[in-house]
């Protein structure tokens, strides 16, 4: 139906909800393991959104070496406040609205799709199973892969075996907007940043991951150049 296309999806905010816990989890594992609150000052001045460069910009004055430990710190921190969330309500990371039926649909259709996240492998797949999306056989890549989300996406088309020109991502953040503009691929924006997407640029948005949207979307993408 759509030809030579890899789907790669963004996790938080597009794939799985509960943001609010989830950045007062990682903001809360900072403080502990650098010993100072991230502020809107700097959130606002960031161009780079992963989990790791977050950590390395907000340490920028330290040795690499430093901003490696610390980073492994966080990172642990933040799993340990998810798992206590998750715990105290199970409910904090569902599914979005369609991700479930969208990915069995992928599945049944045999087009192949990967999840290239700015989070944590750990943090990422820790949300994705409280989700209940199921991970077997998914490529996956990380910020625990690469530092920057460019990076990222490339190396999960690498990782499915596919090239760029046959990728579409599909993310939530304006930081997933830029990205897909230095790489050149198409981007469909869902989640609640969707006008914020729209006045940026973002030429194709989602009200939800339902199949019925994103197949619609994905034909109008595929039309303009077909894979």
């Amino acid at each position: 139906m759509f030809g030579n296309i890899l789907i790669v999806f963004d996790v938080d905010g597009t794939l799985v909800g509960g943001e609010p816990t989830d950045w007062a989890s990682f903001e809360a594992a900072f403080e502990e393991a650098a010993g100072f609150v991230l502020n809107e000052p700097f959130w606002a001045s960031l161009e780079e959104v992963t989990a790791e460069a977050v950590v390395h910009q907000a340490l920028k004055d330290l040795s690499p070496e430093e901003k490696g430990r610390t980073a492994h710190a966080v990172r642990d921190g933040y799993l340990r406040r998810l798992t206590a969330a998750q715990k105290n309500d199970p409910t904090s990371f569902p599914a979005l609205e369609g991700a479930l039926a969208l990915l069995a649909e992928l599945k049944k259709q045999e087009i192949p799709f990967a999840i290239g996240t700015g989070d944590w492998f750990e943090t990422s797949t820790f949300k994705l199973g409280a989700a209940g999306i199921p991970l077997d056989n998914i490529p996956m890549v990380t910020s625990s892969d690469f530092y920057s989300r460019k990076d990222i996406i490339a190396g999960a088309a690498a990782k499915a075996g596919r090239s760029l020109h046959e990728t579409v991502y599909v993310g939530d953040g304006l930081w997933d907007l830029r990205s897909c503009r230095k790489l050149g691929i198409p981007f469909i924006g869902v989640g609640h940043r969707k006008e914020k997407l729209k006045n940026a640029g973002a030429a194709h948005t989602v009200p939800d991951l339902r199949p019925s949207n994103f197949w619609r979307v994905l034909e109008t993408i595929r039309m303009a150049s077909p894979c």
